[in-house]
């Protein structure tokens, strides 16, 4: 009998490299982005896709010898990660201001993490594209696959991977013990920045795995983006298409003073999980309070930023995670 850890919506986007003014391949793309939403919960997770696509599944076969790494970049409320996927505005030692443009939707469905006697599995449906494209191709996401998952043990060194680790609270790093890998029993282990896991190819038809899928995903909806305002070539009918977005774009009607719905650089001005990230940039962890302010005086951040920094208690600070912990507190 499969015993679920947990369900909900699934969503795939990509984002192009800067100096790209075509998206023809797997070179012209920088970011894969994994989004998970569980069910009845109000946070989503943002993770990064290692070599930007999924592991390959060979048509038929029930094994693969591919395997992929993902990290979370970010788990918060719904809206912020949709505010952590618009177009960004950064400046660089060497060349001045740069904009990278939005992280294009490129699929979008209903997922499923169940154990079996192998461990842990991440199975996914889409129901956006109808039909697979080359933007689907080309990123290794196919109409429906499961995966085996697991992940990595913060404390052992694994060849290949990201060095960054999760700041696990001690019930949890005690699940490892001095296991290298483990199955994904307890949720909890998806939700930290920095946590790190193993996807291997398992199948490509989710009629050879003892598994429900069902519902329909609304990625603009949960992720609080205007549908009329981002590209969908992608996601309707599979085509690479390039960003059309404009950092600092006008918000639209509603609560500017949170960017509004579409973000952008307004959002990135706001005490939101991406204006808190934009206005840290550079800051080295551990650190504390006092230094936390310094980068964000130095950054140029909007003063709402800095008045809700003043505000969190004085700390040390080890990932950017504790850092929108202790702004989640005081707001």
């Amino acid at each position: 009998m499969t015993a679920y850890v947990e369900k909900g919506d699934i969503y795939f986007f990509y984002r192009p490299k800067i100096d790209a003014e075509k998206i023809q391949e797997l070179d012209d793309i920088q970011r894969l982005y994994l989004v998970l939403a569980p069910e009845k919960k109000d946070t989503a997770r943002l993770f990064l896709v290692g070599k930007k696509r999924l592991p390959e599944i060979p048509r038929g076969k029930s094994k693969s010898t591919q395997r992929e790494w993902m990290m979370n970049d970010l788990t918060a409320k719904p809206k912020d990660i949709g505010e952590a996927l618009v177009p960004l505005e950064y400046e660089t030692k060497t060349r001045g201001e740069q904009e990278q443009g939005e992280a294009i939707p490129v699929g979008e469905g209903r997922y499923a993490i169940f154990e079996d006697d192998s461990g842990t599995r991440l199975a996914y449906r889409l129901s956006s594209p109808e039909t697979i494209g080359k933007a689907q191709k080309t990123l290794g996401i196919l109409a429906e696959a499961s995966f085996v998952i697991s992940v990595r043990n913060p404390a052992v060194d694994v060849p290949g991977f990201p060095q960054a680790k999760p700041d696990y609270p001690k019930h949890l790093k005690d699940k490892f013990a001095d296991k290298r890998w483990i199955a994904i029993d307890d949720p909890k282990l998806l939700d930290y920045a920095d946590a790190q896991f193993l996807l291997i190819g398992a199948h490509d038809d989710l009629s050879e795995e003892d598994v429900k899928i069902t519902g329909k995903a609304n990625l603009f909806k949960t992720l609080g983006l205007t549908k009329r305002e981002w590209p969908t070539d992608a996601l309707e009918s599979g085509k690479l298409v390039e960003p059309q977005m404009q950092p600092g774009s006008e918000a639209p009607a509603g609560d500017r003073s949170k960017g509004g719905e579409r973000g952008g650089k307004a959002a990135s001005q706001t005490d939101s999980a991406a204006g808190i990230a934009k206005a840290l940039k550079g800051v080295d962890f551990p650190c504390g309070k006092s230094e936390l302010l310094k980068q964000a005086k130095a950054n140029d951040a909007a003063k709402e930023i800095v008045e809700v920094l003043d505000e969190v208690s004085d700390r040390q600070f080890e990932t950017m995670a504790d850092v929108q912990k202790a702004v989640g507190e005081v707001r």
